[in-house]
C-alpha cells in the first residue's frame, strides 16, 4: 500500500511541477505539490522501515544486505551471514579497481591535453595567464617606491605578451600596464616581465623598468 502510495505521490509532484508553467494554475499547483512532496517522504519513510523490518525477520540485517544477498545470488540468510564479508570485501575491491581505472583515464586523457597544448603558443601562454598575473602582480606593485596606478581593462590584460621557454616550463609574461610615482609626483608608465614557473604555479622573477612596450 505504501509503496503504491508513493509512486502516486512522485507522479503528483511532477505532474504540479509542469502545472507550474501555468500562470492560472502555479499557485494551486505549488501549494498542492509541497504537501504531496512532503507526504511522499513521509512514506518514503515508512517503506523503508518496513522493508528493513521485513528483512530483519528473514534474517537479514536490513533491506540494503538482503539486496547485497541477492547481488549475491544467495537466498540462504544463513549462508549469507558467512560469506557477506567476504562478498563485500570482493564489491569493494572491484569498485576501487574501476574508480582508479577511471582515474588513470582521466589523467592519461589530461596528460595528452597537455603535451598537445604545450605545443601551441597560444594555448600554453593562455592557460597560466591568469594564474601568472595573480601571482606577479603584488610582486610588480612591490616595486614601486611610491603610488602606483593600474591602467589595464578587459580589452588590454596586464600580459599581453608573453614568451616561452623551450620547454615550456618557465613562461614570461611581459606588460606595460602600470604607472608609478617618482619622488617628484611625476607618474611614469613602466614596463615589467615576470617569469612564471608552470609546474610550480608561482613567479621565479619579475623585472620592473621605466618605457613602454614598442608596437
Amino acid at each position: 500500500m505504501w509503496i503504491a502510495f508513493v509512486f502516486a505521490g512522485i507522479i503528483y509532484v511532477m505532474a504540479m511541477c509542469i502545472l507550474c508553467f501555468f500562470k492560472r494554475y502555479r499557485k494551486f499547483a505549488a501549494w498542492t505539490g509541497f504537501l504531496a512532496l512532503a507526504l511522499t517522504i513521509v512514506a518514503l519513510g515508512i517503506v523503508g522501515t518496513e522493508l528493513d523490518a521485513k528483512a530483519r525477520e528473514a534474517g537479514y540485517k536490513n533491506a540494503e544486505d538482503h539486496l547485497n544477498a541477492q547481488r549475491a545470488g544467495i537466498l540462504d540468510p544463513a549462508r549469507w551471514n558467512k560469506q557477506r564479508e567476504t562478498f563485500v570485501k570482493k564489491w569493494a575491491a572491484e569498485e576501487k579497481q574501476k574508480e582508479a581505472a577511471a582515474e588513470g583515464k582521466i589523467n592519461q586523457q589530461q596528460a595528452q591535453a597537455d603535451a598537445s597544448c604545450r605545443k601551441d603558443f597560444n594555448c600554453w601562454s593562455n592557460r597560466f595567464n591568469r594564474a601568472a598575473t595573480k601571482v606577479c602582480a603584488p610582486q610588480i606593485e612591490q616595486a614601486a617606491k611610491n603610488n602606483f596606478e593600474w591602467t589595464d581593462s578587459l580589452a588590454e590584460p596586464k600580459f599581453p605578451r608573453a614568451s616561452i621557454a623551450e620547454n615550456g616550463a618557465t613562461i614570461t609574461y611581459v606588460g606595460d600596464a602600470i604607472k608609478m610615482q617618482n619622488g617628484f609626483g611625476g607618474w611614469i608608465i613602466m614596463t615589467y616581465e615576470c617569469d612564471f614557473d608552470t609546474a610550480a604555479g608561482k613567479a621565479v622573477a619579475v623585472r620592473v623598468n621605466p618605457g613602454q612596450l614598442s608596437n
